[in-house]
């Protein structure tokens, strides 16, 4: 990652727990840039939690002291088709390290082209009963006021987060709130706009009924042919903060440097996103839920399912970043974003030259000789105007430049 000059925590508490977290860093050799910084911060707040300690000073754990919240998808929560704006009044102010559980809406199967939903859920073999209630009142009731077909819910404010600063939106948990989702093909859209659908129809559209005990999607084939299943992998589409701009949020379609409509599978449950704040309170939002997606979605959709999310939002003020970067357990994601395929290719790879150089101090040309043999770039996605590439950097592989000094 890279960091801006210094070590600056808002509260002591926090600065003792930080230097915990930070010694434990150390000792893993997560980064070489700031081993040093980090063990003098570590030590420093041992220090300090040992005097307070002796002093009988109670202070509370991370557990205790982060607050939990829940945000429903109901009518002022949710907007359809474009992102929140810079002037978007937040439903919620939390703290830096607060969990949010976010419920959240597929747009799939209440868009005007699949007619009416109840008879397209049911006639795709779900049960009425199933059919969520959020969805039928958000095609009654919520003015569809962008040209992208996403339901968005927020936007929450970050308390101190300001423009500079980085937010990290961990994904805790996810829970299903529907047994079924919806993949689609439109007319004119998809990787292979003008050849499908077949026969110039508008759109080619499937209820996937979901065996959530076995994790699996039912995929029905047209012609009779046995059930395939698909393996669940949820994830949310969009995670993002508000662009500065208030055009690029015309559209929820489009990703950006905010974040947004990026559509990367291995953002699941465990994995961070690391979005560079643009606004003041960085005004987070969700939607586009997946239950599962082909790297490319290349028909148009993913098995588009309604999700609740936990979301962990943190405040990075040691950080600096000029495009989205996601992290697993085991990898970091170097995003690039394009309209032209080529170019977010190359910023992709620039990103990953960025992350080996300023995480493990590897030079630039070797990190490019490195990452021709050993580092995987993958479409994220070719559907959604801005196209996105990201690189799989697997950590493992860098641990022998951890050791040592």
């Amino acid at each position: 990652m890279r960091k801006k000059q210094g070590f600056r925590l808002e509260q002591p508490v926090d600065q003792i727990r930080s230097g915990i977290r930070l010694i434990v860093e150390t000792f893993r050799g997560r980064s070489l840039r700031f081993r040093r910084l980090r063990l003098t911060a570590g030590i420093t707040a041992a220090i300090a939690l040992s005097l307070w300690a002796t002093v009988g000073g109670v202070f509370p754990s991370p557990a205790s002291a982060r607050q939990a919240h829940e945000v429903m998808s109901v009518l002022g929560n949710v907007i359809w088709g474009e992102l929140f704006k810079p002037d978007s009044e937040p439903i919620l102010r939390v703290q830096s390290g607060d969990l949010i559980t976010m419920q959240t809406v597929s747009h799939e199967g209440i868009l005007a082209d699949q007619g009416d939903t109840v008879e397209f859920l049911t006639g795709g073999g779900i049960a009425e009963s199933d059919i969520l209630p959020d969805q039928l009142q958000i095609k009654a009731e919520v003015e569809k006021t962008g040209p992208g077909p996403h339901v968005i819910t927020g936007p929450i404010y970050v308390e101190g987060a300001e423009p500079g600063d980085v937010l990290e939106i961990k994904t805790v948990s996810i829970d299903y709130r529907v047994p079924y989702g919806v993949i689609s093909n439109r007319h004119g859209r998809g990787s292979l706009p003008g050849e499908y659908p077949e026969n110039d129809a508008p759109i080619y559209t499937k209820v996937i009924p979901l065996d959530r005990e076995n994790d699996i999607g039912i995929f029905k084939p047209a012609n009779g042919l046995p059930n395939l299943d698909i393996p669940l992998k949820p994830f949310m589409g969009i995670m993002g903060v508000v662009p500065a701009d208030p055009e690029d949020a015309v559209n929820s379609v489009p990703p950006g440097i905010y974040g947004g409509n990026i559509d990367i599978k291995l953002l699941g449950v465990g994995s961070s996103l690391y979005l560079p704040v643009q606004v003041p309170g960085a005004l987070f939002y969700s939607g586009d839920p997946h239950c599962a997606q082909g790297n490319g979605e290349v028909a148009l959709t993913a098995i588009e399912c309604s999700l609740t999310p936990t979301f962990e939002l943190t405040v990075h003020k040691d950080m600096a970043l000029e495009t989205p970067m996601g992290e697993t357990e085991d990898a970091w994601i170097a995003v690039g974003l394009d309209e032209d395929l080529d170019e977010a290719m190359k910023k992709s790879v620039r990103e990953y030259l960025r992350i080996a150089n300023e995480e493990y101090g590897l030079t630039k040309p070797d990190a490019l000789l490195f990452g021709s043999a050993a580092i995987d770039f993958e479409v994220s996605q070719v559907v959604d105007i801005v196209k996105g590439i990201h690189g799989v950097i697997p950590k493992e592989m860098f641990a022998p430049l951890m050791s040592g000094d």
